[in-house]
């Protein structure tokens, strides 16, 4: 429940001169810490009111009453209900007179979405959690890294995001789950179809090789930067810029690349597509935690001893590896945000994290990433493409459209590249 919905606030005071966490789960005590009664003094009748106020302005979607008196509904929410405040209320009550007296007050106002559980608080509570971990059971996230010989371990971050401030709220990961190897043959026909509609859909495709890469030096020049990255450390952070046209299927590239980089074991974290400015703290914190973590693993802790032994160093901090983490960024986020990626990336090596970050611009970039030295161009992408490169596509998806009996012969790849060229 903490990672879904972050901690626990009680609020006892007026809210409205409280600011809360990102993320949490707000207990407002309407009575303040008084055990008995309600407050007449003015300071609590005004308490009283900003936290109904603070309820009426966060429309909230469902409301459950737990009571078992005759008139379940609490006076204040019925005060907001007269005010135009809205919601679905579910009453759980074993009152006798509970049904009779929900049914008049409906009446007043007519279009009530309210629902009646007839049950004792002591059943309802226990069983209203056990139905919300069956409808929402916890999910582990685990991904694959390598250590200093390249092989590779399986680390649980699920617990090492705050749940107050999440950064996988704007970002995702490349999970183990997603790295299983799918072969041709096993990727369905929807699943086919589906890629072309929306690429982000499923990492299935890129498990099986759907995406065709068109300049096959793209993953080796990364996998140069990467392995700089391994030996030299966040020195070597580097910003690697596709540079891709509308429709040029930059996207679609950067996230190929960062698959490949996930299944190598450099861990990847990908800007969600949702506009906000990047922040380097919250990223360096869990990159930092997540290094603590393999740090404090049984097995990293003899890898560390057998290359100390090996190279003759007394001094086992000295030697501790460092996993390069790749960061995908999409033109939502680099669009007139130039400075701000380049601030990321320098605040990140700052911090000794060591990064590659992958940001895909339009055709024209602003100058404060070409002016930063960690600027890397990897590939120009367009519209233009040549014959040869046409027929190398058709015979990569023919190895798909073989599965479906839906094969195409080179003339008619050809025919479709003479009727879309200009």
């Amino acid at each position: 429940m903490v990672r879904k919905r972050g901690l626990v606030q009680v609020i006892d005071r007026d809210p409205s001169r409280m600011e809360l966490p990102q993320r949490c789960l707000p207990v407002l005590l309407l009575n303040g810490r008084q055990v008995a009664g309600s407050p007449t003094d003015f300071e609590s009748r005004l308490r009283r009111m900003t936290m109904l106020e603070e309820v009426r302005r966060s429309t909230v979607r469902d409301i459950l009453v737990l009571s078992d008196d005759d008139d379940p509904l609490p006076p204040d929410l019925k005060d907001l209900w007269s005010s135009g405040f809205r919601t679905n209320i579910t009453v759980v009550s074993n009152a006798a007179r509970a049904s009779e007296s929900l049914k008049t007050w409906a009446k007043q106002f007519g279009n009530v979405v309210l629902t009646l559980a007839s049950s004792s608080i002591d059943f309802a509570i226990p069983d209203l959690l056990t139905r919300y971990e069956v409808t929402y059971p916890e999910q582990r996230r685990v991904i694959r890294v390598r250590n200093a010989s390249g092989a590779f371990r399986n680390i649980d971050v699920t617990e090492l995001d705050e749940p107050e401030r999440p950064i996988l709220g704007c970002y995702s990961l490349i999970e183990e789950r997603d790295l299983r190897v799918v072969t041709q043959t096993e990727l369905t026909e929807k699943e086919f179809v589906s890629f072309f509609q929306d690429p982000a859909a499923s990492w299935r495709p890129y498990a099986a090789g759907l995406p065709w890469i068109r300049d096959p030096q793209c993953p080796k020049k990364l996998g140069q930067y990467l392995r700089r990255l391994d030996s030299e450390g966040a020195d070597e952070n580097c910003i690697v810029c596709i540079s891709s046209e509308s429709g040029a299927r930059g996207t679609t590239l950067a996230r190929s690349l960062a698959y490949l980089c996930a299944r190598d074991g450099y861990p990847v974290l990908l800007a969600k597509q949702l506009p906000f400015a990047p922040d380097a703290l919250p990223v360096a914190n869990f990159l930092n935690r997540v290094r603590q973590s393999i740090a404090a693993s049984a097995s990293d802790r003899a890898l560390r001893a057998e290359q100390a032994q090996a190279d003759g160093e007394g001094d086992l901090s000295t030697r501790l590896y460092e996993v390069p983490w790749v960061i995908v960024f999409d033109t939502i986020h680099t669009q007139y945000r130039e400075s701000e990626i380049s601030q990321f990336s320098r605040e990140l090596k700052k911090a000794g994290r060591p990064t590659c970050l992958i940001v895909v611009t339009g055709p024209f970039a602003g100058a404060p990433l070409f002016d930063t030295s960690a600027f890397r161009r990897l590939i120009d992408l367009n519209h233009a493409i040549e014959l040869e490169e046409s027929r190398q596509l058709g015979r990569h998806l023919n190895t798909f459209l073989r599965t479906f009996g839906k094969e195409r012969a080179q003339w008619q790849w050809d025919r479709f590249y003479e009727e879309h060229t200009v």
